[in-house]
This record gives C-alpha cells, structure tokens and sequence, in this order.
C-alpha cells in the first residue's frame, strides 16, 4: 500500500467523516492526534447520538424521535471535489449518507496522490452536510478554541473569507488539517500530508465554497 497513515479507501473515508465528529466521541483525543491521521479505534456513532440528545442507549421508539435535519445526497456534494491538478492522480470520489438517529450525515471524500513512494503527497478532501443540526454544529466547532503553537507546529482557529473554521499543522510528520464551515451547515476539511502548510489554502481555494453554501 502506498498510504503508511490509513487502513484502506473505504476506512480513510470512514475516518474522515469521524474527525468531525471528535469533539463528542467520549475518547481523550488531541487535536493534534486527529489531524496528523486516523486513529485506531473507530468512534461509535451510536454513541455520539447519545450524547447530541438521542436519549438513553436504550431504544428509543421511532414516533417520539423528531426527525433529523435533511441533507443533500452525496451526489449533489461530489462535483464540489476539485479535478487532480497537473502533475497529480486521483482517485474515484466517494460517497455516503449516514443516519444515526438524531442527525444525518451526507459526505463526499476523493483522494489525490502526486508521487509514488511513501514520501509520496498526498491531500484527503472531504465535503460533509450535516443538514444544519444545531447540536451537531455545536459539538463539532467546541475544540476550535484551543489555540496554540511550538516549534513543532501549530492549531489555531482562522477565518476564511468570511467562513469560520479551524487549522493545524504539525512540521515534524509534515501533515495538516484545514476545516470550515459553509452556511452554517456544510462541513469542508482538507487534510494534507508531505506537503508544506500553505498547501492547505491551496486546496481550499480549488472548492467552489461560495457555489457550495447556496446548494439545497
């Protein structure tokens, strides 16, 4: 395999739908540690519907649910991921929606590799409704807060044209993270690895954002 950071296409996908949701796994996870690559052990989405409200571990009958947010279907969300430039390769873009009781989760993820080595590098873009769920915003965006910065690297909360999100990057494993959210409701992550920080607003600037935030 060429990738020494993932398990596989179908599971990088996976994890990449779980980093937004780190802020409620009930796991002691560092920003720094979801950012550089996935983890271990995959989060128990059940578990993270428990603690957005979806009521105790015990099933909770249908009628008394109220019905999750809609979202879009993965495929109104996979032409906002960018052609591989010149000079990289793409793979097939992916897609799911997912429904875990209180909220419902539309993603859209393509991976794109330039180089054919471990060195090689390698961006992840991901593109996530979460139908505007107003508990799921919440929990998403509460580790945006934690600033800091050392000789190593760094995690900060920015702001992009108006979007507000969250960045880091670690120098020693030469990998990064850019999340912004789009009309209160889309999700854009970028994650790079062997490749210099300013890559991450370089891939960023290749989504059509502003096309994005008026998608229904």
């Amino acid at each position: 395999m060429r990738f020494d950071f993932s398990p596989g296409a179908g599971d990088r996908l996976f994890f990449m739908k779980m980093r937004f949701l780190w802020a409620v796994a009930l796991v002691s996870f560092s920003v720094a540690a979801w950012a550089d690559g996935p983890q271990a052990t995959p989060v128990d989405l059940k578990s993270i519907a428990v603690s957005l409200g979806a009521g105790t571990p015990a099933p909770t009958p249908a009628a008394s649910r109220p019905a999750p947010p809609p979202v879009v279907p993965f495929e109104k969300l996979i032409p906002f991921l960018p052609a591989a430039p010149e000079g990289w390769t793409a793979e097939k873009p992916s897609g799911s929606v997912t429904d875990v009781e209180v909220f419902r989760l539309s993603t859209a993820s393509r991976i794109y590799e330039k180089g054919d080595d471990q060195n090689a590098a390698v961006t992840t873009v991901t593109v996530l409704d979460a139908g505007g769920h107003q508990g799921y915003f919440d929990a998403t965006t509460g580790g945006w807060k934690a600033n800091s910065q050392t000789g190593d690297g760094y995690d900060k909360t920015v702001e992009i044209d108006g979007l507000p999100g969250f960045e880091h990057y670690s120098r020693t494993a030469q990998s990064g993270s850019l999340s912004v959210i789009v009309a209160k409701r889309f999700f854009v992550q970028i994650d790079v690895k062997n490749q210099e920080p300013a890559a991450l607003r370089e891939w960023l600037k290749k989504l059509d954002l502003k096309k994005l935030a008026e998608l229904k």
